[in-house]
């Protein structure tokens, strides 16, 4: 099972190709007004309106489809004046169901995100609605033409990958996220040093608290993620290389990206050993070392097209102990239950791609049907269970200011569902308008 996909997705967070970055979606001012650019600040934000459908999973088929309805409130300011910039954002979010029992809606939508330095996020569960409230983003950067510095609430991506991307460890994006502008930040100290226009050199510290205790006096070294990174570009091959500490673990990788023949080709790796002091299963015995292999190419210069091999060498098959830390961690983030004091499910858990299976082939397609509307799909399917996962998505830009957007994350199992990557995974179908002011 790809991450917590038998207990419903990690925070549902997939990166949809039809879109921008998160930094990129929905900053844009609406009217190219040159004065607009004369102030130090910006004030903007977005409503967005959107109901899901989804089939909760249980042994036997009870009949049940959930049906969701979410409104989101996005307020956002921004300041920018010679090197220093400032952003802040937050969210206010009211959401009713149909089935407020179901066993999929506390992990969807009501789970926080947890041991973040600041928490600065609210829910309150009324049963029959929920209303959350969060600080989606707060940074400050000082910024010159060789160094960046960022403290604060913020987003950042790494690696090429639009799947399964192993090299993406600090804010990491997932293949069922619905919509980029929900990606959650680190409350992290981003440096980059610039030793030319191509290469630099990169050091992201997260501090991340145990046990949702908000107390910063007891914040430790050993839950520190502290990442070097280097990245450079050598005529038409772009290479990155990193190493570290996150999540009581020592992490070290490398990234490849050459483009040829109007295509691109990739190759990542990533290598993990675990701390021992801290993680005692079997899987943590050994190194793990994750390969991403692909190629991206556009057909007649309008169809995209990617395809990739994914291979872990340390999987944990019919191993229960990660899937148990995989549901504890989803009660507790729901508060269906209490942290126990070294917090193992979520440092064993968060920030790594964790499968059932060894090799998944990841492939994905996109298409601007018109000037307004794209069509995308993904899909992953699992070699040895024989199990697919499957995404449609369309998008329609109605204007500059609104955008709307409808799927599916669709799921078929094999003739072996007790070897399923995806076994006990919910169908689920969305739509959803956002507009920008």
């Amino acid at each position: 099972m790809l991450t917590t996909f038998a207990a419903f997705p990690d925070a549902l967070i997939a990166e949809s190709p039809a879109e921008a970055t998160p930094e990129e979606a929905g900053d844009g001012i609406s009217d190219f007004d040159l004065s607009e650019f004369d102030k130090p600040y910006h004030f903007g934000g977005f409503f967005r309106q959107g109901i899901s459908g989804l089939k909760p999973y249980y042994p036997y088929d009870k009949g049940y489809t959930d049906m969701t309805s979410e409104s989101r409130l996005r307020l956002r300011a921004e300041y920018s004046r010679g090197p220093l910039e400032a952003e802040i954002s937050g969210n206010a979010d009211y959401l009713f169901t149909n089935h407020p029992e179901s066993p999929a809606f506390l992990p969807l939508y009501a789970s926080e995100v947890r041991n973040r330095a600041l928490s600065m996020e609210s829910i309150q569960n009324k049963k029959d609605y929920l209303i959350r409230a969060d600080i989606h983003r707060m940074s400050v950067a000082y910024k010159t033409p060789s160094y960046h510095i960022t403290a604060g609430r913020q987003a950042i991506s790494w690696g090429e990958g639009r799947l399964l991307n192993p090299m993406d460890l600090i804010t990491p994006v997932g293949p069922l996220i619905q919509d980029l502008e929900d990606v959650p930040g680190a409350d992290a100290l981003n440096g980059s040093y610039f030793l030319n226009s191509y290469d630099s050199l990169q050091l992201v510290l997260v501090p991340y608290t145990r046990s949702s205790n908000r107390d910063l006096g007891k914040l430790r070294s050993e839950d520190l993620t502290a990442i070097a990174r280097f990245k450079g570009t050598f005529g038409n091959v772009d290479i990155v290389f990193l190493g570290g500490q996150q999540h009581r673990s020592y992490v070290w990788g490398t990234e490849f990206n050459l483009t040829i023949w109007d295509a691109g080709f990739r190759f990542a790796y990533l290598g993990r050993q675990e701390n021992e002091q801290f993680h005692t299963d079997y899987l943590a015995q050994q190194d793990t070392h994750q390969f991403v292999l692909g190629a991206s190419y556009a057909f007649w210069g309008e169809l995209r097209s990617t395809l990739e091999i994914f291979f872990n060498s340390r999987p944990y098959g019919d191993d229960p102990y990660i899937p148990e830390l995989q549901q504890t961690e989803l009660k507790v983030s729901s508060g269906s239950e209490e942290p126990e004091e070294m917090d193992t499910a979520f440092f064993r858990t968060k920030g790594r791609i964790l499968t059932r299976n060894h090799y998944l082939v990841q492939a994905s397609v996109g298409y601007n049907i018109t000037e307004l509307i794209t069509a995308d799909v993904f899909a992953i399917w699992d070699p040895e269970g024989g199990s697919l996962l499957y995404g449609p998505q369309f998008s329609y830009n109605a204007s500059n200011e609104i955008i709307i957007v409808g799927g599916a994350r669709l799921y078929r199992i094999g003739k072996h569902p007790e070897e399923a990557e995806f076994a006990g995974a919910p169908p689920q179908a969305f739509i959803y308008m956002r507009w920008h002011f």
